[in-house]
């Protein structure tokens, strides 16, 4: 179901996915949803998932995305929750954007991850400082 040119996806690429959550759909047919790409496991990615509602269902304010055009999106947008969210790589359905520093940090901030995640993140979003990549490092001369 996934297209881009190369058929491949990033970390820190924003798609559109079928997130599956029991506590809000009970039939768990899923709604598609931007989720922002944290880290794959076995064909399976944990994704930071995106919102239009502002609130939580307790009534507590949801973190805005900073700059909700610079990432791919038609209007405000919030980050759904402060835990990320297994999506089989099958429901992927297509790359509308990749994070932005901004959104990168609070994803970051908000969500429990890896280093090795936390450094994919900021590397995609152009971070400066972003670890050292292959690219970066020094040539035998």
């Amino acid at each position: 179901m996934f297209s881009n040119a190369d058929g491949d996806c990033f970390c820190g690429d924003l798609v559109l996915a079928r997130v599956y959550n029991a506590l809000e759909n009970r039939s768990c047919k899923g709604k598609v949803r931007p989720v922002v790409l944290v880290e794959e496991h076995d064909g399976h990615w944990l994704c930071a998932g995106l919102t239009t509602n502002p609130r939580l269902r307790d009534g507590r304010a949801r973190e805005a995305i900073p700059n909700p055009a610079a990432v791919g999106l038609r209007g405000p947008g919030y980050v759904w929750g402060n835990r990320t969210h297994t999506v089989s790589r099958i429901d992927l359905e297509r790359v509308i954007g990749v994070v932005d520093p901004a959104l990168a940090e609070l994803i970051i901030r908000t969500h429990p991850m890896s280093d090795t995640a936390r450094d994919d993140l900021r590397w995609a979003a152009g971070c400066d400082d972003a670890p050292a990549g292959i690219e970066d490092l020094p040539t035998a001369g």
